[in-house]
């Protein structure tokens, strides 16, 4: 927008847009809710998230003593001094504890817990909240994503929706010959002007837009790992979106297919000399006349061989006899001329 007027769609860095942006981020997957307490532990505010958690209904909640609630009679006192530590203190405190839930079992739930004030003095604890079993899935899920990242032999990045990097594993930092930290918040043409920038980023953008991924596209150049050599790669992408089907940005793999590459391209190098040997027995010598041979060879060469190809003979071998040394310079008859340009 014009004149300096922020436009609430574009929020700048430490403004909040006034756009709803769907559930569905780290805090959804983790379930984290929040209860509040008054000064005296009843509970005065309970999220919706808190049902699932620990199995009541706000309408159940509300007004209740926590710790008669939530917490086995073994627990109680041990709850209440973390509870005064927090009131007086304003101390936050944070760990596992073992929680009752409504259907009666016994769960470990991680708590961050934190005194608030309003503005008229009065002081509550905040409690944030999730199952414990729900955040070690999600820890172990994380690793492994980490680890399969960085032990891939695969070179793998992510970008998001302006083509930016926000990831790169080491063995892109590997083929990329530039480490992770110069990839992130650049696009492709910034960090790899030795490729066809303009093509790999109209298909990532192709990507973005219809979510149709692109698999196993041949791409072959250069890149400052190898500045001076022709590599060749697989390339796939594939467009990302969160569980609410909010588009995140686009991931690209990337596998070193030089070596395959290269024998393929030394195999069709065969195959066309194979397949010119054969053309030749047929197309070269069908009559005994030197001119037509000469010709018929000529036009073998081109184009397979050379875009110009001429072929010269001795004079004296047309006259079949040998020049005798010291008799002049040797004369040469053009007799067959082939060229691919007309």
């Amino acid at each position: 927008m014009g004149d300096g007027v922020p436009d609430p769609a574009r929020p700048g860095r430490g403004e909040l847009s006034s756009v709803a942006v769907p559930a569905g981020g780290l805090l959804d997957l983790v379930g984290v809710c929040a209860v509040v307490l008054d000064a005296r532990g009843r509970i005065v505010l309970w999220s919706p998230q808190a049902e699932d958690v620990f199995g009541y209904t706000a309408e159940e909640a509300l007004g209740q003593y926590a710790a008669s609630v939530l917490v086995g009679t073994e627990h109680h006192d041990l709850v209440a001094g973390l509870f005064a530590q927090v009131m007086r203190t304003g101390a936050h405190w944070a760990g596992a504890f073992p929680i009752r839930h409504r259907d009666g079992s016994r769960r470990l739930v991680e708590f961050r817990n934190m005194r608030l004030e309003d503005d008229g003095g009065a002081v509550y604890a905040l409690g944030l909240a999730a199952d414990q079993a729900q955040l070690k899935d999600l820890e172990a899920a994380l690793a492994l994503s980490d680890q399969l990242l960085s032990q891939s032999p695969i070179g793998v990045a992510l970008l998001d929706t302006e083509l930016r990097y926000v990831l790169v594993n080491p063995a892109l930092e590997r083929i990329n010959g530039r480490p992770a930290a110069e990839h992130i918040g650049r696009r492709p043409r910034d960090l790899l002007p030795l490729l066809d920038a303009d093509g790999v980023e109209g298909t990532l953008r192709e990507v973005l837009a219809t979510g149709v991924p692109v698999i196993d596209r041949h791409v072959v150049g250069r890149t400052p790992a190898a500045p001076d050599e022709d590599h060749a790669w697989s390339v796939s992408f594939y467009r990302l979106e969160d569980s609410a089907g909010q588009v995140m940005g686009v991931a690209n793999s990337v596998v070193d297919i030089t070596g395959r590459h290269r024998a393929a391209a030394e195999a069709e190098r065969g195959r066309r000399r194979l397949t010119l040997l054969a053309e030749s027995s047929t197309r070269i010598g069908t009559t005994l006349e030197v001119e037509r041979t000469a010709q018929e060879l000529a036009d073998v060469m081109v184009p397979e061989l050379a875009d110009i190809a001429a072929v010269d003979i001795l004079d004296a071998a047309l006259q079949l006899r040998r020049d005798e040394e010291g008799e002049g310079p040797r004369r040469f008859r053009a007799l067959g001329y082939a060229s691919a340009y007309p």
